[in-house]
Formats: C-alpha cells, structure tokens, sequence
C-alpha cells in the first residue's frame, strides 16, 4: 500500500464517522447535506445511504419499499440489497425475501449480500439456514 492508499484509507474512514456520528445524533438534515456534498443527490450510493436515514427516522416501511423498488429496477448496488434483505428480515417480509431468494444469485455479486438474501429468503420461508449463512447475517446486522 502506497501513501495515496493510506491517505485515501484515512478519508474514507473520516467519512465513515462522520456518517455515523451524524445518523447516531439523529441530525438527519445535516446528514442529507453532507451526503449531497459528497455523492450528488440523484447517484445510487446516496439513495442507499437515504434508505439508512428513513429507517432511523422511524419509516422502516418506506425505507424497505425504496431499497426493495430499486432492486427491482435494477437501479441499486450491493448496499442496496443488504438493506432490503436486513429490512425484509427485520420487518418479517415474506414478499420481498421471495424476491430476494429468487433474483440474487448471481456470482457477478458481492457474495456476502447473496448470501443474506438467501439467509433472508430461507429463514422467512422455514427452510434450513447453516452456521455460515447465519453468521454472514449477523455480520450485516441481519441475525
């Protein structure tokens, strides 16, 4: 790792505190900004990072039906299906784990969000879950 790495490393990691601290504080218009600032308002990283703030203000609906419209469209990226498979499970969504356990399979993915939405899709569906499967969902914040 070069110093460019390091530094890229310390920014992304500021951000990350910052993110938190604001979403922990529940200072949900100075998130926003700071989000637009960063991302642009329309671009699918500030979406998903949107979805997280919905859900902290008490809409975990809207917050579920946004990630789970963009994966339908086809508009989203992987954080977008570790929120909709942890909101799924989290909100008992048997519709959308379906959806989850049907459409992501894909190897072209980040494995781990593959693996929660078939965590998602056996566990609302009483199917067998292994010890992998349940400890990758706890990992995301699923179990």
């Amino acid at each position: 790792m070069d110093e460019d790495d390091g530094e890229t490393l310390k920014v992304i990691k500021r951000d990350v505190e910052i993110r938190r601290t604001l979403l922990d504080q529940k200072k949900f218009t100075e998130l926003r900004e700071l989000l637009d600032q960063r991302y642009g308002a329309w671009s699918n990283r500030r979406h998903a990072y949107e979805c997280e703030i919905l859900w902290e203000e008490g809409k975990q609906d809207q917050a579920l039906e946004e990630t789970f419209d963009r994966l339908k469209s086809g508009e989203c990226n992987v954080m977008h299906i570790i929120l909709c498979a942890t909101y799924a499970w989290k909100l008992r969504r048997k519709d959308v784990a379906d959806y989850l356990g049907l459409s992501f399979k894909s190897k072209e993915l980040e494995t781990s969000s593959v693996v929660l939405a078939q965590f998602v899709y056996r566990d609302l569906n009483g199917l067998e879950i292994s010890d992998e499967m349940r400890h990758t969902a706890w990992m995301l914040g699923a179990d």
